[in-house]
């Protein structure tokens, strides 16, 4: 693996694209990308593209989930 791969492959494993999240969450892509925009859910935006780091997306997914058990059991 020559040193551009390399950086490619490390950007990937830390990372994910607005598409990937929207694949996963099964929503419109233009609702996560609306969420990235109006800072509910942390991105940074390079060259037009949100970009989201894959800790931040985990941190926030479970928040999301605390919030929604929460809410059923009160």
């Amino acid at each position: 693996m020559n040193a551009i791969e390399k950086e490619i492959s490390t950007f990937e494993d830390e990372f994910l694209t607005t598409k990937q999240i929207a694949d996963a969450l099964k929503k419109n892509l233009g609702t996560v990308q609306r969420w990235c925009r109006e800072g509910k859910l942390p991105a940074a935006k390079i060259e037009g593209t949100y970009i989201v780091r894959k800790t931040d997306f985990d941190d926030w997914f479970k928040s999301k989930q605390f919030s929604l058990q929460s809410s059923i059991e009160n």
